[in-house]
């Protein structure tokens, strides 16, 4: 065989991915939030606020969510937890069909 030349796999999409990396809605939560449309998840729990991040994933610019922009939009809600006193964030997966409703 040619040097450099070798029998492999390819990794997954998306392992070796540069940049930063969502960590409030990873490919895995995303995946439970599909599967569970029009359904509230508490996926979080903060020190502060969050705001940008908010922004980005509500307005589907998140780089691992953007293709689902014709299939529905991700709502997000922040509640303070009295007894931890951080903010939890909840997080839904509307479909364009109730999007209507």
């Amino acid at each position: 065989m040619p040097e450099g030349i070798y029998q492999a796999n390819p990794p997954e999409p998306y392992e070796n991915r540069k940049g930063k990396q969502p960590t409030l809605l990873s490919n895995d939560v995303v995946k439970v939030l599909l599967s569970s449309p029009n359904t509230w998840f508490r996926i979080a729990e903060r020190s502060k606020w969050i705001s940008g991040v908010k922004q980005n994933i509500e307005s589907m610019t998140q780089r691992n969510i953007s293709h689902l922009a014709d299939k529905g939009k991700f709502e997000i809600q922040q509640r303070k937890n009295i007894n931890s006193n951080n903010i939890d964030i909840y997080c839904r997966f509307v479909t364009t069909n109730n999007e209507e409703e």
